[in-house]
């Protein structure tokens, strides 16, 4: 698991590791500047020549200095100043004047055609309003070169908190950033100008949280084994859990399926699909091992609830009278772990009765996309994608839930802590991805898992057997079905 700051975290760290700790700022950008130096040779030689964009903030000073190293390491490099000398911060200004002592060469009026490599070290992660002016025509010339960019902490005119672009903002090829991933690294539109990320470690430790840890994570393939449920050598279908998939509204048995499907390849012992009679022959020969009862049949939905371990709601349910009254005496009965997904949240949206039937505390995960958060929150999309895990939090703890917000970059949230998932990749973008997504949650929590643990693991799992299915068929014309084909092969532990 690694930790995830946001731009206030992060200067609260450093000043934590200047003032208590006693490192003085300016050997924190000797080595911020040493990490880029190291990853400007190892990935692109000593053969050519390199331009470092500097300005007069703290960014800047860590880029005189990368400039002065690769000087001493025989590689040619100038400095293109693009601040004020008057805004000099005093590292920076230090920095400026020893890359000058040690014969430093500044380029007045950049020709981005003669340099293999350039080095962003323009604005840095304090950046707060757009980028205008000259300094915009310089990063769209830094753009439009081809040359590759090496970002240093993060490129020009990302905001680290967000992600979002603020006026015009450098497309790195590889970002360096130090001590933490930032909260705008991992998020979209910024995820993507950052390129490669790579975090350095600079002498800057989790003890500069001050006991004050912040809220935000992500996870790593090597938490997988750590954080699945447990399997044990004495067991049986029932020692992994019951999953009730209610969905499949008149000829939508597929979604339903899809479900059903990712809850047996995450594991789960058992499970029954609830969904409309018509659906009985898709559903029976397209997963003999679940379990099936027709919604219609006398009491088929209080006898699933009573033998469910959890349940999803919504795959395919529509959004008729049926489905309404299938929701409403779900919401009633059930109180365990459950899974709100597709048309579930779009029969909340539409009825404030259904809604105050989720009653907050309950172990509740809702899985909204964009388009249904909107309907349920009133707020435009573009507001929504604009401030993803703000509008994820504040739903989650206005109404006692675990809030999935699913985008490019999923973000998962109790109201207080934030999962910002970074496995997974355009290829999702494909009909019944969410269905894959709602039963790898059901099956999760049904082997006993919390509800935000699930929602966290699942989105993560979810992303990683996209990943397998590009790998295996390439993002260009993968299907739902390839994502659950490949959630077994994730989950099968690495020799």
């Amino acid at each position: 698991m690694k930790i995830v700051l946001n731009s206030r975290e992060m200067k609260a760290c450093d000043t934590y590791t200047i003032q208590q700790m006693q490192v003085p700022s300016v050997v924190l950008m000797e080595r911020a500047a040493l990490a880029v130096k190291e990853t400007v040779v190892e990935r692109y030689g000593r053969g050519g020549r390199v331009l470092v964009l500097c300005g007069s903030g703290n960014n800047g000073g860590d880029g005189f200095a990368v400039a002065r190293l690769l000087l001493l390491d025989g590689i040619a490099a100038d400095v293109y100043f693009a601040g004020k000398e008057a805004s000099l911060t005093e590292e920076t200004a230090l920095q400026k004047k020893i890359f000058e002592n040690y014969g430093g060469k500044f380029c007045r009026n950049p020709d981005f055609g003669e340099y293999t490599v350039v080095v962003d070290a323009l604005l840095g992660i304090g950046l707060s309003r757009p980028v205008t002016g000259e300094l915009a025509k310089l990063i769209e010339g830094a753009n439009e070169s081809g040359k590759p960019i090496v970002a240093v902490d993060i490129p020009s005119g990302v905001s680290a908190d967000t992600g979002q672009i603020l006026g015009s903002a450098i497309r790195a090829e590889i970002t360096v950033t130090f001590a933490f991933a930032k909260r705008g690294q991992l998020l979209c539109p910024g995820a993507e100008y950052c390129g490669e990320l790579l975090v350095r470690d600079i002498g800057i430790t989790a003890e500069g949280f001050a006991g004050n840890a912040p809220c935000a994570f992500t996870y790593e393939k090597e938490d997988l084994e750590l954080l699945l449920p447990g399997r044990y050598m004495r067991s049986n279908k029932g020692s992994y859990g019951r999953a009730l998939v209610v969905g499949g509204g008149e000829n939508m048995a597929g979604a339903a399926l899809l479900a059903a499907f990712a809850s047996y390849r995450t594991g789960c012992g058992l499970v029954r699909v609830l969904s409309h009679e018509k659906n009985r022959l898709v559903l029976q020969s397209g997963l003999p091992e679940a379990l099936y009862l027709p919604w219609q049949q006398g009491e088929a939905l209080e006898s699933s609830l009573a033998w469910a371990s959890a349940v999803s709601i919504g795959p395919g349910l529509g959004r008729s009278a049926e489905a309404e009254e299938l929701l409403r005496k779900a919401l009633l009965l059930w109180k365990g772990p459950l899974v709100l997904d597709a048309d579930a949240l779009n029969l909340l949206a539409e009825n404030a009765d259904l809604r105050r039937l989720v009653q907050a505390g309950a172990p509740v995960i809702v899985t909204p996309h964009p388009g249904e958060m909107s309907r349920l929150t009133g707020k435009s999309v573009q507001e929504i994608l604009t401030w993803l895990p703000e509008t994820a939090m504040e739903f989650a703890k206005a109404q006692g839930v675990i809030c999935v917000l699913k985008d490019a970059r999923t973000v998962v949230t109790d109201g207080n802590r934030l999962y910002i998932n970074t496995s997974g990749n355009n290829g999702l973008a494909t009909g019944g991805s969410g269905d894959v997504l709602t039963g790898i949650l059901c099956g999760l929590l049904a082997q006993g898992m919390a509800p935000f643990e699930a929602a966290c693991l699942g989105v993560y799992l979810h992303g990683l057997a996209g990943d397998a299915a590009a790998e295996r068929v390439g993002q260009r014309g993968m299907t739902a079905g390839d994502v659950v084909a490949q959630i077994a092969g994730v989950l099968r532990p690495e020799d």
